[in-house]
């Protein structure tokens, strides 16, 4: 199971000391600093438990750019992060995948855009085919391809934001997905559906890892 802890603490071995093999994503910042240590093994969804928007911002950082701060340990997809060589930081990050909480549109394009031309770009070779496999992703979500894919981000609910990056994100078929909790804004339907895209994602990517971060929310 996966494991959130304080840095001086976890169950998989002192900080520093713990095997990456079969981690998806292990996060050990320096003792002191207020943040939470974060241990997930590879395979299957899990949640790296509340986290402070401070924490949040710097273990997206480490992951995106697939380098840690100093003193602070990074493990991806089983692979100890420190010491890896430019070409092989690149390589870990063409694997990992970010679904932001507004699905990360680019405001000037519509959802099909959206979708497809990330995917012509970074691998073409998945293009063919690809408007059956985006109309049935939406449709086992609850959405009619006919009315989304035209849309604007500006005239998409938030549910349809979310679902429009997490469609993308599917046809990518990373082997590690971090997805925001969605803000607000939807209702008990909407968050049902949002509820299945991790089950939908590892139904396409068997061994996959699907992990959600949630903010704690200020008082």
């Amino acid at each position: 199971m996966s494991s959130v802890e304080p840095a001086a603490q976890g169950d998989a071995g002192p900080a520093g000391t713990a095997s990456a093999r079969d981690v998806a994503l292990g996060y050990e910042p320096p003792a002191g600093r207020g943040e939470r240590r974060v241990w997930i093994p590879l395979g299957g969804s899990h949640s790296a438990g509340t986290l402070s928007e401070f924490q949040r911002k710097r273990l997206l950082g480490a992951v995106l750019e697939v380098k840690p701060e100093p003193e602070t340990r990074l493990v991806l997809l089983g692979v100890d992060v420190d010491g890896l060589r430019p070409a092989g930081r690149a390589a870990l990050r063409d694997r990992i995948a970010f679904l932001p909480a507004d699905g990360g549109l680019l405001s000037n394009l519509n959802a099909w855009e959206n979708i497809v031309l990330p995917i012509g770009f970074h691998q073409p070779g998945q293009l063919p085919g690809v408007a059956a496999q985006v109309g049935a992703l939406l449709e086992g979500l609850g959405a009619d391809p006919r009315d989304l894919l035209a849309k604007l981000p500006e005239r998409m609910t938030p549910y349809e934001k979310k679902l429009t990056g997490y469609v993308r994100i599917a046809l990518e078929n990373p082997d590690l997905v971090l997805a925001e909790e969605p803000q607000g804004g939807l209702d008990s339907a909407e968050r049902a559906a949002a509820a299945r895209f991790a089950a939908m994602y590892l139904e396409r990517r068997p061994g996959g890892t699907f992990v959600q971060l949630e903010v704690a929310r200020e008082r």
